[in-house]
């Protein structure tokens, strides 16, 4: 066991040096699973299951993790989106059967599902360090038998595996817990292997630049410990986020965050799978200490693909399969903007991104402090446009939004650039009053 984690940390040091032999690449530049959240596709009925169904085969999606089906709100409350009968739920509330859905719709299907368990509000403050963490994964353990025993024997083809829903990570809390957090996850995982070792635990943890020590060396040993102190079986799978769509990692530092995982894993005495989590969003936050630079968007968007392949080909030199956060959420055309879909349906029949431009806004103008124009065109699609005030990129306005910006000062020069799916970029047109 020592010697695994001296070899390890040694090869993370090694694996920094600006020298030595470029990493070898493990899987395709693709994603084939997908992470669904469950309040997401609550209330679909079976035709919504089998539109989106049809969307994720036509993109290569073998994997569907539905990503938690119980939410506590402390350590005896929840909202549960399965019929549990479980005495500890009896005051609960139940919420449709997320479970009996996707594993009824994706049977035949060849998608195989790993259903998610459980999370809870406090987490992100308090991780392992409270009874409330211990209390919620006794629940889990419960949930993980009551759910096999519910559903396993009629979808045995199609119920693949677990995902531990707490997203472990290397702030101080978790660093404090890390022990704590690994006995938690052990009651899971030992609930698991006595029913069926042969359905993997899959977690998902991240690495973040802020609100931490935002180095990958100093991550290393909290991982090599909970490496040692969890029940790890062969096939389990650890698949980190990559944490660029939530802001939390810098693109420039993600191979080092790679090496990292790919250390800690190589720590592990078990033959633990390393898959990717490649995100392919970007999350808006506001510009506060130890948080991400603000962004453009107002809301969660669709990251353009030239961004998501970038993160995916990082990835695919380290882990062995990719999966995102989320298709269903982001790129799916039934939930938005069509463009994305079609330019990764592209981007598979052709192996690489398109690169053609599109055509500047056409009559963009500015009247009544509003700036609006004509739409772009493309060989694709647009995804959006940019809103420069001096040259500075100040708003994205949707491509499926009025194609309109309220400016802030009239006195200052507006121009308006097209963006399609693959992220190529048009001339920026400027505006005539």
């Amino acid at each position: 066991m020592i010697k695994r984690i001296i070899s390890s940390f040694i090869a993370l040091i090694l694996a920094l040096l600006p020298f030595g032999k470029a990493p070898e690449q493990k899987c395709e530049v693709k994603f084939n699973g997908t992470f669904i959240q469950s309040w997401y596709c609550l209330w679909w009925d079976d035709d919504r299951w089998q539109e989106e169904i049809e969307y994720m085969k036509e993109a290569g999606i073998e994997y569907l993790i539905v990503q938690d089906i119980a939410s506590f709100t402390d350590a005896d409350n929840a909202e549960l989106h399965y019929p549990s009968e479980l005495p500890c739920f009896e005051n609960c509330e139940k919420y449709g059967d997320v479970i009996g859905d996707a594993l009824r719709n994706c049977q035949g299907s060849g998608i195989k599902v790993f259903i998610g368990l459980a999370d809870f509000e406090d987490w992100w403050v308090t991780a392992g360090l409270t009874e409330q963490y211990s209390t919620i994964c006794d629940k889990m353990a419960l949930m993980v038998d009551e759910i096999y025993n519910k559903y396993y024997e009629q979808y045995s083809d199609t119920f693949y595996g677990w995902y531990f829903t707490p997203e472990i990570n290397n702030v101080p809390t978790m660093k404090l817990s890390i022990l704590n957090i690994a006995k938690g996850l052990n009651k899971v995982i030992d609930k698991a292997d006595a029913l069926n070792r042969d359905m993997p635990v899959l977690l998902s943890p991240y690495f973040t630049n802020y609100i931490s020590v935002p180095s990958v060396v100093a991550a290393l040993p909290e991982w090599q410990i909970f490496m040692q102190a969890v029940h790890f079986r062969d096939g389990d799978i650890f698949c980190p986020q990559d944490a660029v769509g939530a802001g939390w990692i810098k693109m420039n530092d993600l191979e080092k965050v790679w090496k990292m995982y790919s250390a800690a894993v190589s720590s592990c005495d078990k033959d633990i799978k390393l898959w990717a989590n490649c995100e392919n969003m970007t999350v808006a936050r506001d510009r506060q200490i130890l948080m991400p630079p603000a962004t453009l968007e107002k809301e969660n968007m669709t990251a353009t693909l030239d961004r998501f392949v970038e993160q995916m080909d990082v990835a695919s030199k380290y882990a062995e399969n990719i999966i995102t956060f989320s298709f269903n959420h982001y790129y799916c055309p039934a939930q938005v903007n069509p463009v994305y879909y079609s330019t990764y349906l592209d981007y598979l029949k052709n192996g690489k991104l398109e690169t053609e431009a599109p055509t500047p806004p056409q009559n963009v103008l500015l009247e009544n402090a509003v700036l609006i124009w004509n739409e772009s065109t493309d060989n694709i699609g647009i995804a959006y446009y940019i809103v420069y005030d001096n040259g500075k990129a100040v708003a994205r306005v949707e491509a499926t939004e009025n194609l309109s910006f309220s400016i802030m000062n009239a006195e200052h020069s507006y121009t308006v650039a097209a963006v399609d799916g693959a992220g190529n970029m048009s001339t920026a047109v400027e505006a005539n009053s």
